[in-house]
């Protein structure tokens, strides 16, 4: 377990983006927190890793995909809004478990779909703009994605 507090929204973006250069094909980013706990921050920051500028929740559909960097697939779940039966209609697995990046926010919603290995990253939010932030590598390779993962001021801009 690894804990970082964050003193703004743009360094869990920066925080995110040290995530993301760290993530391997096929890795699950298992995001949980409150609202506005700072969870898409942290999914933009992941993808500005993989050449995404430009990420939007989805809060009123399933999942986006996004097309990054050598081809790499970024599919972004929301599921605060929706049952483990409807991810079981879409064939969840096919993103889950394929090469792409799959970050999930509202994971703590997930009971029997739970990944049994991921980064799991639950955010709190202690004020305005201080967040804590807790990284847990749930198997052996995320745990080595886990001990290379520190703050990370440079972005890449």
């Amino acid at each position: 377990m690894k804990e970082i507090i964050s003193y703004s929204y743009e360094e869990t973006v920066a925080i995110g983006y040290n995530i993301g250069k760290n993530l391997f094909k096929g890795s699950i980013v298992a995001l949980e927190g409150d609202l506005g706990s700072g969870k898409t921050a942290l999914t933009r920051g992941i993808a500005k890793a993989f050449g995404i500028e430009d990420i939007s929740s989805p809060t009123f559909t399933i999942f986006h995909v996004y097309e990054g960097k050598d081809d790499i697939l970024v599919y972004h779940f929301d599921i605060y809004r929706i049952e483990e039966t409807e991810l079981e209609d879409i064939g969840y697995e096919e993103y889950f478990y394929g090469d792409g990046i799959v970050i999930i926010e509202w994971a703590d919603k997930l009971k029997r779909l739970y990944p049994k290995e991921c980064l799991k990253v639950c955010i709190q939010k202690i004020d305005e703009n201080v967040r804590n932030i807790v990284i847990t590598g749930i198997g052996e390779r995320y745990k080595k994605v886990e001990d290379v993962i520190e703050r990370d001021e440079d972005i890449g801009d």
